[in-house]
């Protein structure tokens, strides 16, 4: 963990990679940078709802740490959660203070280009079930937000591709994007 964010490590070099970025900061592979594809989060009901027909599958398997997470913690990182709990675990982990321009546990979208240019759209400034139209990048942009799952999903208006994109609480984009633009409606 980094900055109180979850880091990956590949099995084949041992390298260490930002999951936010997709950046290697550490190994053989250091400066390299993953293929990004944007995940969009959303709830079981949410998806039946949108896509009657679509298979969900379950494990049945639980680590003890995924159980423990589970039954303590998950209730507080849920994306849902308006407030998060950063354990003192993940504050150890920090290299510098939390950028104050927003709480640090404030839920948003994050949008990124190639060139690491960022913005944050704090959940907060998107009405549940509305839009919100910005321009950035000078582009166009739009932002919906799902009524029932509470989930925000970006596309440029001229196309509808989505930009590359990421739900994810202020204090680790700001970390990733010290120098982003935030949002104001």
């Amino acid at each position: 963990m980094v900055n109180g964010l979850s880091v990956m490590r590949d099995e084949e070099t041992n390298s260490l990679w930002d999951h936010v970025s997709g950046e290697c900061f550490e190994g053989p592979l250091e400066g390299k940078r993953l293929e990004f594809w944007s995940v969009s989060l959303t709830d079981a009901g949410t998806e039946l709802a949108a896509h009657p027909d679509a298979v969900l599958l379950l494990s049945d398997h639980r680590s003890f740490i995924s159980t423990v997470m589970a039954k303590i913690a998950a209730p507080f990182l849920s994306f849902r959660n308006k407030k998060a709990l950063l354990f003192p675990r993940f504050r150890k982990t920090m290299h510098a203070q939390v950028d104050p321009r927003l709480p640090e546990g404030e839920q948003g979208l994050g949008l990124r280009d190639e060139q690491d240019r960022a913005k944050f759209y704090p959940l907060a400034r998107i009405p549940a079930g509305g839009t919100v139209e910005d321009k950035w990048l000078g582009r166009k942009v739009i932002i919906t937000r799902n009524a029932s799952d509470g989930v925000a999903h970006a596309v440029w208006a001229r196309g509808g591709e989505p930009p590359k994109q990421l739900l994810t609480r202020w204090y680790g984009f700001s970390f990733t994007y010290p120098d982003c633009e935030i949002f104001s409606s």
